[in-house]
């Protein structure tokens, strides 16, 4: 049987917590009426840096004060501070702001501070089924919606098209079929086959694609008792084509190893390699003038990320930037009826439409799509080459990272590990040593009886 420990940090805030909520707590909001809350102000939190999703929702978001009386202001946080800001302002009881946005990972550390949504929903009959499952798993938390993922990526694997049909290669449909079409390239041009990012730190940036490998060949983290299991054989094989993309089949350029999400990103960008796997959300980029070289804007495809051969695993993985309410909000009532507002699909779909269209600024440039029945959108598949609907495919098979407590603890174990196997340690030792050392930090926690 698995126990979990509670330390006396959390249940000293959870208590606090539980007082401070008493006042505001959703059973009155849900007999609020609407048109009692003219007047009233609601403060959004957004990690700063120019997202266009962001800018759009604030500048949409004077429609909804002409809607209901309600005003919206939006505040930036510098993304490195989020965490502690938010953190600081939960123990505080006293939080400057009512909703706030937060990347996934931070929420095992931070969903105590959060508003359970569970019974706004019911209250008004939302549904969390918009969202696809792998999405809204990672705003889950004990069995209880803390966030809307109104923000949410998907791997994609992108590829040079005119250099695949310089050398009459197809999309690649399975992990073999990437090495063959990276060894064509390598050995044929002066690009690199893929560029992948071993770099160890950077929230675990690493993990992404050593899961899908992990994932596609039937492996996983833990078992059903929490237990590592990613030394066992089907980890060790995905580990060790994940590693040899570089290592045996050297398809992948050496500075890989110190390649972050973003280093990878941009060598691909500048026209350096011919494969990336990564966030949907970089599709535009890729294909911009202003951010890619002239050889590649324009030249950049999609498909879903490749499957181990003669299987059918989950291969890809999910990532949310998701939106949630403070528990200590004294504006519960007004932030909820701007959440359903904001996740509407009507206006996702607007807001997409719109940047493919060019009718929207270009600081409130967007493809992101949350929802699924925007996913399927007839006309905006039209407008961007079918990317919706291979993104919703993706969306719909895809897996998730943990998100228990422990887990930026776990992460940093495994992302450690993965930057020392493809700088050529052994990948069997490396992973047996890794599995110990998690199974060690999980019994210290509690995890096992």
């Amino acid at each position: 049987m698995i126990k979990k420990r509670w330390s006396f940090f959390v249940w000293t805030m959870a208590g606090a917590l539980f007082l401070s909520a008493c006042s505001n707590d959703s059973s009155d909001v849900s007999e609020t009426d609407p048109e009692d809350l003219e007047g009233e102000t609601v403060t959004v939190a957004v990690s700063e840096g120019d997202i266009g999703q962001f800018n759009a929702w604030e500048a949409r978001s004077e429609e909804f004060t002409e809607e209901t009386g309600i005003e919206v202001e939006f505040i930036g946080i510098p993304y490195d501070n989020l965490l502690d800001r938010i953190t600081a302002e939960g123990i505080s009881g006293e939080s400057s702001f009512d909703l706030v946005t937060h990347l996934d990972v931070m929420g095992a550390s931070i969903n105590q501070f959060l508003e359970p949504l569970d019974d706004y929903a019911e209250a008004d009959d939302y549904d969390f089924d918009r969202f696809p499952s792998s999405s809204l798993e990672l705003s889950t938390f004990d069995g209880s919606v803390r966030s809307l993922p109104a923000r949410a990526n998907v791997q994609l694997l992108f590829y040079r098209e005119d250099i695949f049909d310089d050398l009459g290669l197809e999309a690649p449909e399975t992990w073999g079929d990437l090495e063959e079409a990276g060894n064509e390239i390598t050995e044929n041009t002066d690009l690199y086959g893929i560029t992948p990012y071993y770099q160890s730190g950077n929230n675990g940036q690493n993990l992404y694609m050593w899961t899908s490998y992990l994932w596609s060949n039937g492996g996983d983290i833990f078992d059903e008792n929490m237990k590592p299991i990613f030394k066992n054989q089907e980890g060790v094989e995905a580990t060790q084509r994940y590693v040899d993309l570089l290592l045996e089949e050297e398809i992948a350029p050496p500075g890989s190893v110190t390649f972050g999400e973003q280093e990878s990103r941009t060598h691909f960008r500048q026209g350096e390699s011919a494969m990336w796997i990564g966030w949907w959300w970089v599709y535009s980029e890729f294909n911009s003038s202003d951010g890619a070289a002239e050889e590649v804007a324009g030249n950049v495809k999609f498909t879903t990320v490749p499957t181990w051969e003669n299987e059918n695993a989950s291969n890809s993985n999910v990532s949310t930037f998701p939106i949630g309410m403070m528990e200590t909000s004294e504006n519960k009532a007004a932030a909820w009826e701007f959440l359903k507002w904001l996740t509407e699909p009507e206006l996702e779909r607007d807001i997409v439409y719109d940047s493919l269209t060019e009718e929207s600024p270009s600081n409130q440039f967007s493809t992101d799509i949350s929802q699924t029945e925007n996913f399927r959108d007839e006309e905006l598949n039209e407008l961007a080459d079918n990317f919706f609907n291979v993104g919703g495919d993706a969306f719909e098979a895809a897996k998730t990272l943990p998100t228990f407590p422990e887990w930026p603890q776990v992460s940093d174990i495994l992302d450690s590990a993965i930057n020392d196997m493809a700088r050529g340690e052994s990948v069997e030792d490396r992973l047996e040593e890794a599995a110990e050392d998690v199974e060690q930090l999980l019994e210290e926690e509690g995890y096992y009886e």
